[in-house]
């Protein structure tokens, strides 16, 4: 049984991130894939080639007057979140995306990365249209200014990212494997992924005045090596959440984007092994990594005990990392934390056999982050 995409999707093409990729970046992505688009997705496909050329005199334009400025600029060290998907990683984003001392990817510019710095008065009215008022997966807020995972950005900028798995699903183990882990990458695509990574963050440095850039995506739980040989003196939040929550909350989330992504279908049993694989492969890595990281450059939290009081429990997160105006943002905190008093996660009801194969595959996790069974 394959995962159910209802056919009112197959026509309306307008939320997949590609369209601001580049033809070449395209095109590279689709070689990749061997250009195996299912039939009910072509028209998907066909949008995406479409704005990509109505975005290339807008592309051709951006390199021209910005890139000689931003490839100079240099990057402060970064302040990265990171844990599972459906962990509360972007709650915890959303929340201190308020610190106007910190800089940020916006869902605008990671749809354009390309573009962004010139063009934001043409196309973010265009993108803001298109977006739903509520994220998919968890009823939080969407809009073009709010922050984003910059792996969208990244998949729009070069191949080597883990979300063109989430377009050709067919395909996400071994993108997750390769672009994630980079357990088979050759040593010229990890070198290109970290120098696009860079580039998009001298982008948005140039952006933010300098600003240090707050980031946020849960599959750099898996790449703490890499970012660290980037930005020696970045510092990390991880978030955790109880397994069981996030193995239940993660299908939901592909349940969610697959019929607004992907340009392939994908079979249950695939999925949920995909699902098991990603979340065991990235967390052996990240509990293997995580000693690179110096003491006082990562604070760990678990969602359930952070959400009880998000504003209270991020001023020792801000004390214990050394940042040094928490009180200047409180307000701002205070004001996003109000506006979600009454938010309720989903609650899921787990069945027996569920529970029984999340314990036998990620047991490792449990005993690490310490959940009971």
């Amino acid at each position: 049984m394959k995962v159910h995409i209802d056919s009112s999707h197959y026509l309306n093409p307008t939320m997949q991130p590609s369209a601001g990729s580049s033809l070449l970046n395209w095109l590279r992505v689709l070689a990749e894939n061997r250009f195996r688009i299912d039939w009910q997705f072509i028209p998907r496909a066909l949008y995406v080639t479409l704005m990509i050329a109505l975005f290339t005199p807008f592309r051709f334009y951006e390199k021209l007057k910005f890139d000689e400025k931003v490839r100079k600029l240099h990057v402060a060290p970064p302040l990265f979140i990171v844990g599972h998907f459906r962990s509360g990683t972007t709650f915890l984003h959303y929340l201190m995306g308020h610190d106007h001392n910190l800089g940020y990817v916006s869902t605008f510019e990671t749809m354009t990365p390309w573009v962004f710095l010139g063009s934001e008065k043409i196309f973010k009215g265009v993108v803001r249209k298109y977006l739903p008022e509520k994220r998919p997966m968890d009823d939080l807020e969407a809009d073009v200014s709010l922050p984003y995972e910059e792996e969208y950005a990244l998949a729009n900028l070069s191949p080597y990212s883990f979300y063109n798995g989430w377009y050709f699903p067919k395909n996400m183990e071994r993108y997750f494997r390769k672009y994630v882990l980079f357990d088979s990458a050759p040593s010229e695509a990890i070198e290109e992924w970290k120098k696009t990574y860079r580039y998009l963050l001298q982008k948005e440095t140039y952006k933010h005045n300098g600003k240090r850039i707050l980031l946020k995506s849960p599959v750099n739980t898996g790449r703490i090596k890499l970012l660290l040989e980037l930005f020696p003196d970045a510092q990390f939040i991880h978030i955790c959440r109880n397994p069981y929550e996030v193995y239940l909350s993660t299908w939901r989330l592909y349940e969610k984007i697959l019929p607004i992504f992907a340009f392939q279908h994908i079979e249950r049993d695939v999925m949920d092994r995909i699902i098991l694989s990603f979340y065991k492969g990235v967390y052996e890595r990240y509990l293997e990594e995580r000693h690179l990281i110096p003491r006082e450059n990562l604070v760990e939290i678990r969602y359930e005990e952070f959400y009880r009081d998000p504003v209270a429990n991020l001023e020792p997160i801000y004390e214990q990392l050394g940042i040094t105006h928490f009180h200047r943002a409180k307000p701002a905190f205070q004001k996003f934390a109000d506006g979600y008093k009454n938010y309720r996660p989903n609650h899921y009801d787990i069945g027996d056999d569920i529970r029984e194969k999340i314990y036998r595959e990620w047991k490792f996790a449990f005993d690490a982050f310490g959940y009971e069974p």
